[in-house]
């Protein structure tokens, strides 16, 4: 009995050998011997909380740095104050202000002074501006003479303007010829009929009802001679 029962141990360990080594055989090894990847069941990555290099990890923070203050910013350069009349002398504003009309003295006198500041040569470049004025008020009365629709009654008038500018033009010069002597008598006298000259053109639309053309520039030219009446009056004090 032992002995069978040895022999069936054998039987069954030999059994158990070849059904190893066949299981063994059955197994599929690829010929690259590449080792087969096993997928663990481990959890998934949790997403980096690592910011990128260029993102502060922090919020950004106010900057305590203050304003430039005004006064620190460049200021522009100041533009250079435009060139008036008022800019040539204060000798020639001191002057003008004597005047009735100073604006107009100034202004008149402008285009003439040439940094000239003697007063003598400021009533002779006035008496000049004048007598320029008065050639255009006697170019323009030439001109609605020629013109046919001018009505008689005006044309009448504008005959009249016409020499009355004309003696006012030689009265101005007269004035200018007095200055070197120092004839202020003369001067006034001259300058006065000037002025005369203007408003009886004015007078003669007016007794005739018309409208006068050269109302304006009467009423300048009268400024104007007014204006050299008053710095004729300072030359003995200058």
């Amino acid at each position: 009995m032992e002995e069978q029962y040895k022999q069936i141990l054998v039987i069954v360990s030999i059994s158990s050998l070849l059904f190893l080594s066949f299981s063994a055989e059955a197994i599929y090894v690829p010929e690259n011997n590449d080792t087969l990847e096993i997928h663990s069941h481990s959890p998934a990555p949790r997403p980096s909380t690592q910011l990128p290099q260029h993102v502060s990890a922090s919020p950004p923070r106010p900057s305590t740095q203050s304003p430039p203050h005004a006064s620190s910013l460049p200021r522009p350069p100041a533009a250079a104050p435009e060139p008036t009349p008022f800019n040539f002398s204060p000798s020639v504003r001191a002057v003008c202000e004597q005047t009735d009309y100073p604006s107009l003295c100034i202004s008149s006198l402008a285009p003439f002074l040439a940094n000239r500041e003697n007063p003598a040569a400021i009533l002779e470049m006035a008496i000049k501006a004048s007598v320029n004025y008065t050639s255009d008020a006697l170019a323009k009365a030439k001109v609605l003479s020629s013109d046919p629709s001018t009505s008689t009654v005006a044309m009448a008038c504008i005959a009249d303007c016409l020499e009355l500018y004309a003696d006012a033009i030689d009265n101005f010069n007269a004035a200018a010829a007095a200055i070197p002597s120092g004839d202020i008598g003369l001067m006034n006298s001259m300058l006065s009929a000037a002025i005369s000259d203007f408003s009886t053109c004015e007078d003669g639309f007016a007794e005739a009802s018309e409208d006068s053309p050269f109302k304006e520039m009467d009423s300048k030219l009268s400024n104007m001679a007014s204006n050299c009446l008053a710095i004729a009056a300072l030359l003995p004090l200058m």
